[in-house]
């Protein structure tokens, strides 16, 4: 037996706000798509510090799903160690976020790594670094994540998996005003998380 939109909008959206730094959750409009999409394609021409174009996948990747959700979170939520920022020359990843301290400690010992930032690797065997970057032959990607967090407990709900993504600022500004009554408060932000494979 599937559920339909409203049954499923009733279980996840308490399932969301049971997660430790989850503040709030709300269905995310279908309406909304193409505006954060241009949100996001007109934060995506500016550079990160000056260091190349970033490109929000994640956020993309998650607007095609069945079912998406915009969550407000705190500094309390755990982002786990899934690297939110990659790297990559063409479709290769040549460097990424590191957030698993044990990880770091190994690379750190790795002759072709070399640390852009205390948890930002780049394969220095993979690229001309720092050539590359200032010719803009890389960018950087922010991809989707599994939300391995969203334990939905009702044995009647179906999908094939949850996933999650980050927006730009500008995103995160107009997904506060939009569903959260401009709530701005410091250390929040916004998730917009996907149901996939929802079945029909």
């Amino acid at each position: 037996m599937s559920m339909d939109k409203n049954e499923t909008d009733a279980l996840m959206v308490p399932t969301l706000e049971k997660v430790r730094g989850i503040v709030k959750a709300r269905p995310f409009a279908f309406e909304d798509r193409r505006k954060i999409i241009e949100i996001e394609e007109d934060a995506e021409k500016r550079s990160l510090m000056g260091l190349g174009k970033v490109i929000n996948v994640g956020v993309r990747t998650v607007l095609k799903c069945d079912l998406i959700y915009v969550a407000l979170n705190n500094m309390n939520f755990d982002w786990g160690c899934h690297a939110t920022l990659v790297l990559k020359k063409g479709d290769e990843v040549v460097g990424a976020e590191v957030r698993d301290e044990k990880l770091i400690a190994r690379l750190s010992k790795q002759k072709n790594v070399w640390f852009m930032h205390k948890n930002f690797i780049v394969y220095k065997d993979k690229m001309s670094f720092p050539q590359d970057i200032m010719q803009k032959n890389c960018f950087f990607e922010i991809p989707c994540l599994p939300a391995e967090w969203c334990l939905v407990e009702d044995n009647t709900f179906q999908c094939d998996s949850i996933i999650y993504a980050n927006p730009s600022t500008p995103a995160d500004i107009f997904l506060k005003e939009q569903y959260f009554n401009g709530l701005d408060e410091k250390g929040c932000g916004t998730i917009l998380v996907g149901v996939e494979s929802y079945p029909k």
